[in-house]
C-alpha cells in the first residue's frame, strides 16, 4: 500500500475496506484498554477511534463488541524446521493460533542446501498471510568439527542482506571466532551492523570479559542462558533478553517469576521458542506462553507486550507490526478474555485467517540430499584390543535441556574387540554419518540417558549440519536405522530386535515434510509410542536426539568427525584409559 494511498484512506478520501467495531483495545504503545473502532484498508489500520468518516457502502463491519482486540502474536526467534513441516504448513497451526508474525533464522535448511536454500525461504515467506522475516544464518557449518551439506560466507550474507524480509543476521554461534577475530565472522556482522540491523546472538554460560568482548561486536540477544542470575547479568549489561520455551529447551519458569519478583523491566525482554515440535504446535504457539506467563503473576498486557511489541522494536518492525497503531498491519487477535487469553479469532493483514490452505510447490533440488554408502554394523562399532575394560567418555542427555554432561562407564570389549554397550547402566552406542555426499566420516562414541534396550532410533534431523544421528544397544539395528533413512532420502526411523517398528518421511531437505503438520504429528505419535516401547522415556526423545550432534552447547557432543568437547572446543577420544 503506497503512502498516498494510506493517507487518502486515513482521511476519508478512500473508505475502509473494514471496521471493527465496539472491542476493547489492548494498546501495548501505552499499556492501556481503550474503547475504540478500527478501520482497516489494503490490510493496513487506517483509523482508530470514531471511525464512521471511513465506513464506505462496500466497507465491511465487524462487530466484536465486549472483546478484546490485540496485536498479533511474534516469535522473535525459531528455526521452523523443527516442525518437521514446510514453512507454508507451519503458517497455519501458527495463525491459527494467533502468531501472525515470525523471526526465522533457516539454519537447518542452509546447513543442507547453502544460500540456495535461504533464497527459497525467503521466496516461500512472500507468499504467506505469516509475516516471516528472516535473521540470516550466520553459523554455516556451525563449527569446522562437523561437515555440513553447504555453507554461508560472509558475500553470501552480503548478497541476501537487502531483502525487505532480512532483518538482521541469525545467532551468532561461533562465539570464539568472534572473540579471536575471525575476519569471516567480523565481516558478517559489519554488513549486518552497516545496515543498521541486528545481530542476534547465542552464548551460553559466557561471563565476564569474554561475554564484554562479544558484546562489544555489537551482538545484542541471547537465548541461551543457563540460569538465572546468567541472563539478568546480560541484561544490565544491555542485551536483550530473549525468554525461551520451546520443545526442547524450557526457560519460562525459571526466569519469568524471578524477573518478576525482582521488579526488572521487561522492557527489553520477549520470548521465543527457538525450536517447536509438531506436537506442540497443534496445542498451541506463542499464546500458550502469553496464556502461562499471566498464570505466573504477569499483566495481561505485559505478557503480550512480551509477545509483540517488545520483539518488534528490537527487530525495528515496529513501524510494521507489534502493535495496533495508524499505519500498522492489521494483524489482530479477537479475544474472549483478557486474563484467560481464550482467543475467539484471527487475522492477518485485516482478513481472518480461517480456512488457510497453503499451495507452495517446491523445486527437485529440495528432496534429494541424503547421501551415503550402505552401512553395516561394523562400521559404527568402536574397537580396542580384544576382552578387557576401558573407561569411556559418554555422553550424558538431560530431559527438556539441550545442554548435555560428560560422564565415564566402563565398558567390555567382546573377542574381535568391540567395545559393547552397558544396557543395564543405560550406556548405549551412537553414531553421526555424514549424509551429504562429502567424505563419508561416521563419528562414534556413547550414550546415556535415551533409555533404549534391543533397539534403535536414527534420524536425518542431526543440528546443526543434520547429518545421520544413530543411537542404539545393537550395532545391526543401527545399521538398519541408517540404511532405511538413506532409502527414504530423509526422515526419523525405530527398529526392534531387527524390525523396523515405524519411520517418517522427511524428504524435504531430509528435515522436512511437505504434509500438512497434523498428519505429521500424528505420525510422530505412532514415533513416539515405537520408541516408547523400546525403553526410552524422554518426553520429547527426537528433539533431544536430534541436539547430539550440536558442537557449540555445552559440554559432551559427537559430530561425524568424532567426540567433541565443547568446553575445551577440541575433538577429543571416546576411550579414556585401559581399566
Amino acid at each position: 500500500m503506497d503512502i498516498r494511498d494510506r493517507i487518502f484512506a486515513a482521511t476519508g478520501k478512500v473508505k475502509a475496506d473494514t471496521i471493527f467495531t465496539g472491542g476493547h483495545i489492548v494498546n501495548v504503545n501505552t499499556k492501556e484498554i481503550l474503547d475504540r473502532d478500527i478501520a482497516v484498508k489494503d490490510g493496513y489500520i487506517v483509523g482508530i477511534g470514531d471511525v464512521s468518516c471511513l465506513k464506505g457502502d462496500d466497507t465491511q463491519i465487524i462487530d466484536v463488541s465486549g472483546r478484546y482486540i490485540c496485536p498479533g502474536l511474534i516469535d522473535g526467534h525459531v528455526h521452523f524446521e523443527s516442525s518437521m513441516v514446510t514453512l507454508s504448513q507451519f503458517s497455519v497451526p501458527a495463525l491459527e493460533h494467533g502468531t501472525t508474525s515470525v523471526v526465522i533464522d533457516p539454519h537447518e535448511i542452509a546447513n543442507v542446501l547453502g544460500r540456495k536454500g535461504i533464497e527459497l525461504v525467503l521466496e516461500e515467506a512472500s507468499s504467506l498471510p505469516l509475516n516471516a522475516f528472516v535473521a540470516i544464518s550466520s553459523c554455516v557449518p556451525a563449527t569446522i568439527f562437523e561437515t555440513a551439506g553447504a555453507s554461508i560466507s560472509a558475500d553470501d550474507i552480503g548478497s541476501l542482506i537487502d531483502n525487505e524480509n532480512v532483518v538482521g543476521l541469525g545467532e551468532m554461534m561461533d562465539y570464539p571466532g568472534v572473540l579471536f577475530g575471525d575476519e569471516n565472522k567480523l565481516s558478517m556482522i559489519r554488513s549486518a551492523l552497516k545496515d543498521k540491523l541486528v545481530v542476534d546472538g547465542h552464548c551460553p554460560a559466557l561471563a565476564s570479559e569474554q561475554l564484554w568482548g562479544y558484546m562489544a561486536a555489537g551482538i545484542s540477544t541471547d537465548h541461551e542462558s543457563i540460569e538465572y542470575e546468567e541472563a539478568l547479568e546480560k541484561l544490565r549489561l544491555g542485551m536483550k533478553l530473549m525468554i525461551r520455551e520451546g520443545s526442547a529447551a524450557k526457560s519460562l519458569d525459571r526466569f519469568l517469576p524471578r524477573l518478576i519478583e525482582d521488579g526488572v523491566s521487561l522492557e527489553n525482554v520477549f520470548f521465543v521458542t527457538d525450536d517447536k515440535h509438531p506436537s506442540d504446535l497443534m496445542e498451541g504457539y506463542m499464546d500458550v506462553i502469553v496464556r502461562r506467563a499471566i498464570a505466573m503473576g504477569l499483566s495481561p498486557i505485559d505478557a503480550i507486550c512480551m509477545a509483540s511489541i517488545n520483539t518488534a522494536k528490537h527487530y525495528h518492525l515496529d513501524n510494521v507490526v507489534g502493535s495496533i497503531s495508524i499505519g500498522r498491519k492489521a494483524d489482530l487477535i479477537v479475544l474472549d478474555g483478557l486474563d484467560t487469553f481464550s482467543i475467539n479469532s484471527v487475522y492477518a493483514a485485516g482478513k481472518s485467517v480461517d480456512g488457510f490452505t497453503p499451495s507452495y510447490e517446491y523445486p527437485d533440488l529440495v528432496f534429494n540430499t541424503v547421501s551415503f554408502s550402505q552401512v553395516e554394523a561394523s562400521d559404527l562399532q568402536l574397537k580396542a584390543d580384544p576382552g578387557r575394560d576401558y573407561r569411556v567418555s559418554v555422553i550424558k542427555v538431560l530431559p527438556d535441556l539441550i545442554l548435555t554432561e560428560k560422564e565415564s562407564g566402563i565398558l567390555h570389549s567382546d573377542l574381535d574387540g568391540v567395545l559393547l554397550p552397558d544396557v543395564d547402566n543405560d550406556i548405549l552406542s551412537v553414531a553421526v554419518i555424514e549424509r551429504h555426499g562429502s567424505n563419508g566420516n561416521i563419528g562414534r562414541g556413547f550414550i546415556k540417558g535415551i533409555g533404549i534396550r534391543n533397539g534403535a532410533i536414527g534420524q536425518s534431523i542431526g543440528h546443526d549440519s543434520h547429518n545421520v544421528v544413530v543411537t542404539g544397544d545393537d550395532h545391526s539395528d543401527m545399521a538398519l536405522c541408517a540404511n532405511t533413512i538413506r532409502d527414504m532420502n530423509g526422515g526419523i526411523c525405530v527398529v526392534n530386535d531387527g524390525k523396523i517398528v515405524d519411520r517418517l518421511e522427511l524428504p524435504f531437505a531430509g528435515l522436512l515434510s511437505t504434509l500438512p503438520v497434523e498428519q505429521v504429528e500424528k505420525r510422530l505419535n505412532d514415533l513416539h509410542m515405537a520408541v516408547k516401547s523400546i525403553g526410552c522415556s524422554l518426553p520429547a526423545p527426537f528433539i533431544t536426539h536430534s541436539f547430539i550432534a550440536l558442537p557449540v552447547i555445552p559440554s559432551l557432543r559427537l559430530t561425524d568427525m568424532g567426540l567433541f568437547d565443547v568446553n575445551s572446543f577440541s575433538l577429543v577420544s571416546p576411550i579414556e584409559e585401559e581399566k
